[in-house]
């Protein structure tokens, strides 16, 4: 039985959420770690507000036409 093109374009964005988290975990994950450790209370608050606003854009990046730009 072969998928059908929804199933194939469901596990695509699937497979390409995941990549997307990894990367913003590496990144900002690691920003807000590095924050944490050496930074005051604004520049955590701060560095945790960025991350948000990247976790807001890849989903906005995700929920346009139904799949990641560039893809």
């Amino acid at each position: 039985m072969t998928p059908n093109a929804s199933t194939i374009e469901d596990n695509r964005l699937k497979s390409w959420a995941c990549d997307k988290a990894q990367e913003i975990m590496l990144r900002e994950g690691f920003r807000l770690i590095r924050s944490a450790r050496t930074g005051s209370n604004t520049e955590i608050r701060e560095t945790s507000l960025i991350m948000a606003r990247v976790i807001a854009a890849s989903l906005v990046e995700a929920s346009s036409a139904g799949r990641p730009a560039g893809e």
